[in-house]
């Protein structure tokens, strides 16, 4: 199916805004989830949007994540149900998740933005930023795997083709020509090869979880009565740190760290 534009641009009038939602539900799904039965589910859950049934078009939406599928689309529609059914934490959570999978997304990026505007937490930053988070990481995270991968192997191939091309070739000038080829190419590899792999390195051991409940205690220790360090609320963006029993240790961007409890955070 075709991509329709969404709904969240600069503000509009409110009584704009169920109209532009739908008109913006994008209906582009991952090719493996072509199957007619998963595409009749995302048009009743658009129609949802349409109609206003938010609760309903959430629960079509989910019933596409329990079957396994992964797209951007999905996890955008389905942030913009969640932030019409007022529960802007999962709204956060779905376009944290589009956005890991496509960070060029200008329209996730927007949404996430003003949503953030109405959230109750704004987290002080300390000079220099966030805390304990490498610069590098965030400029990572903005590159497409799937991108990153691409141009590597095209790269890869190309470096490949032209070595085995100046190994096969007889003319000493063609040879000279594609060894001065092969030097900038083999760097250009390279780079590529490691801004690859560590975008591979941050997706599997770097992890961040948004806050989903209305609001979650962050204690001092593991414990339930463990001492209160301060309250936070849905939507706030945490690091994930380690697991121990039913808690997990976070640190926020200005470096507070604590304990919160594993059922009050959705995993990017």
């Amino acid at each position: 199916m075709s991509s329709q534009r969404r709904w969240m641009r600069p503000p509009v009038l409110a009584a704009c805004a169920a109209l532009v939602a739908v008109l913006a539900a994008r209906v582009a799904l991952a090719d493996t989830a072509a199957d007619e039965r998963f595409q009749e589910i995302f048009t009743r859950a658009n129609k949802a949007t349409l109609d206003g049934e938010y609760d309903k078009a959430i629960g079509e939406y989910q019933k596409l994540i329990q079957a396994g599928l992964v797209h951007p689309d999905l996890y955008f529609n389905l942030a913009n149900a969640y932030y019409r059914a007022n529960r802007k934490g999962l709204a956060v959570l779905f376009y944290e998740k589009a956005l890991a999978i496509d960070p060029s997304d200008a329209a996730a990026q927007s949404n996430l933005a003003m949503v953030r505007k109405e959230l109750i937490d704004k987290v002080v930053m300390p000079e220099g930023g966030a805390v304990g988070v490498p610069l590098w990481h965030g400029f990572i995270r903005g590159l497409s795997p799937g991108w990153l991968t691409w141009t590597f192997l095209v790269l890869y191939g190309l470096l490949f083709a032209s070595m085995i091309g100046r190994r096969l070739t007889a003319s000493r000038p063609l040879k000279r020509l594609l060894f001065w080829i092969n030097v900038p190419l083999i760097s250009v590899v390279c780079v590529f090869g490691f801004l690859l792999g560590s975008r591979i390195y941050i997706q599997k051991r770097v992890h961040h979880a948004v806050v989903i409940a209305p609001t979650a205690n962050l204690r001092e220790g593991p414990e339930r009565t463990a001492e209160v360090t301060l309250e936070v609320h849905e939507g706030l963006k945490v690091l994930l740190l380690t697991e121990v029993g039913d808690h997990v240790r976070v640190r926020l961007a200005n470096g507070v760290e604590g304990f919160l409890l594993n059922s009050q955070l959705g995993r990017i």
